[in-house]
């Protein structure tokens, strides 16, 4: 919602410039969103099909204004995170349905990326017993960390150092990270049964 909201109001803003703006959010969207975040320099697509910022990891949510407003283009970013994805598989290790490839990336729609079954993610989310939805993917995943100097240190280190990756991955599963924490549990990761409300695992 909040992203709705402030696409509208740049939108607007733009508009009263004098030039053309469309806000694309929520269900309003008439672009596809991940390539434009990619040709636009500020992610890189992770193994998991989904696109990663490098400050905020997996959960970056975003929206798009399509403006004829002339601005100088950005150009795609590598902040290592090829590299890191290709050495890590956590997220391939960590999914329930199995939907997330192990192998070498493929060229899919004109980008090199990690093939995903995307129709055995989606049954899992809509249709498991344990629960809606998933989101493991996104929880295992090394790059959500919080700001702090030791993240934005190994952020770093990922970034400049890709020969510690496997350091990196190791010191990830000593802190514990390498599984979903049962305190961090979303909403809905409850699940009814028998009457109670129960912690979906």
């Amino acid at each position: 919602m909040n992203s709705a909201l402030i696409t509208c109001m740049m939108a607007d803003y733009i508009r009263k410039l004098g030039y053309s703006a469309r806000a694309h959010h929520l269900s309003n969207d008439l672009v596809v969103i991940p390539p434009l975040l990619l040709l636009a320099g500020s992610d890189e697509v992770s193994r998991s099909g989904i696109i990663l910022n490098p400050f905020l990891g997996l959960r970056f949510k975003a929206a798009v204004v399509t403006i004829d407003l002339p601005l100088q283009a950005d150009k795609p970013i590598d902040f290592g995170l090829q590299e890191f994805c290709q050495k890590c598989l956590k997220c391939a290790v960590e999914c329930p349905p199995q939907a997330i490839s192990y192998g070498d990336k493929v060229m899919h729609n004109g980008y090199e990326v990690w093939e995903l079954d995307y129709e055995r993610c989606l049954k899992y989310r809509i249709l498991n017993q344990k629960g809606d939805s998933c989101g493991r993917c996104i929880r295992v995943c090394p790059w959500n960390k919080p700001t702090g100097r030791l993240y934005d240190g190994t952020r770093w280190l990922i970034q400049h150092a890709s020969w510690l990756d496997r350091f990196i991955f190791k010191m990830d599963d000593v802190w514990g990270y390498a599984k979903p924490n049962p305190k961090n549990k979303w909403w809905f990761d409850w699940v009814m049964v028998d009457g109670k409300l129960r912690i979906m695992k």
